[in-house]
């Protein structure tokens, strides 16, 4: 089952309303995910003075996950990581390290899980869980769509000013990547590939509140789309659809700093 539309946009919510201090900047954020070999798996993330790096096996879609949280910066805050799965009621991990140079490791356990898995990342203040900066990563599972566990196959965004931002998604067949800004309304600007070589399409589309913008292709073209005067988190999915077989798609979120 991959990881459900109701919790991330439960998520979401969540991380956005717990950092009512969070500054309008979203210099130092960055998110990762991706497949370097069928059977493993990496994930990153940075908020400004926090370094996740965490490194997964998968093994025919029975995943587990281990890591480091670390703490990077002398500005009196902690760092923070909760990972679940998908059908997990509890947290499999939630870890929190305070100081600059403190880290914490981490594992899901023995255990394996074929569901999606959720690793939330945040900077709090020390002695509570307030945030005031956050993100999340949703890596979908492999269980029962195989083409998760191709090399290469991932997502990720960063921005890499305060206001500008870059986005990408890989999966067999397609590539998706973008580009935009938040300043004075949020922009979105993509380049849409169809890599595979046999028949089929590739399609794509971002996503900010109720607006829509999208393309496809289905020859080597690449297609180009974009759309301007946008507000709040951006939504990209990108599939490709074979002739003969099913849709298959990815997508990642990228927060608006509030």
């Amino acid at each position: 089952m991959p990881v459900g539309a109701t919790l991330v946009a439960a998520v979401t919510g969540a991380l956005l309303t717990a950092s009512p201090a969070q500054a309008a900047d979203g210099a130092g954020m960055s998110a990762s995910w991706n497949y370097y070999r069928s059977d493993a798996f990496q994930v990153a993330a940075t908020l400004p003075g926090v370094k996740l790096t965490a490194f997964g096996s998968d093994q025919s879609g029975s995943r587990n996950l281990h890591g480091t949280i670390e703490h990077v910066a002398d500005d009196g805050r902690c760092s923070r990581v909760v990972i679940r799965a998908i059908n997990v009621s509890s947290d499999l991990v939630n870890e929190t390290t305070c100081g600059n140079g403190t880290y914490k490791t981490f594992s899901t356990g023995s255990g394996s899980f074929d569901d999606g898995l959720l690793v939330l990342v945040y900077r709090t203040i020390p002695g509570t869980t307030n945030a005031d900066k956050s993100l999340f990563v949703a890596i979908p599972s492999s269980a029962t769509d195989a083409g998760v566990r191709t090399t290469g196959t991932g997502a990720s965004w960063s921005y890499y000013t305060a206001t500008d931002y870059t986005y990408s998604l890989v999966r067999p067949g397609v590539r998706l990547t973008g580009y935009g800004s938040d300043d004075g309304g949020r922009s979105t600007l993509n380049t849409l590939e169809k890599t595979a070589t046999g028949s089929g399409c590739a399609s794509a589309n971002v996503k900010v509140g109720d607006v829509n913008t999208s393309g496809s292709t289905c020859t080597g073209t690449a297609a180009y789309f974009s759309r301007w005067n946008l507000d709040g988190g951006l939504t990209a999915k990108a599939c490709y659809k074979p002739t003969s077989a099913a849709e298959a798609c990815l997508s990642t979120y990228l927060p608006k700093p509030v």
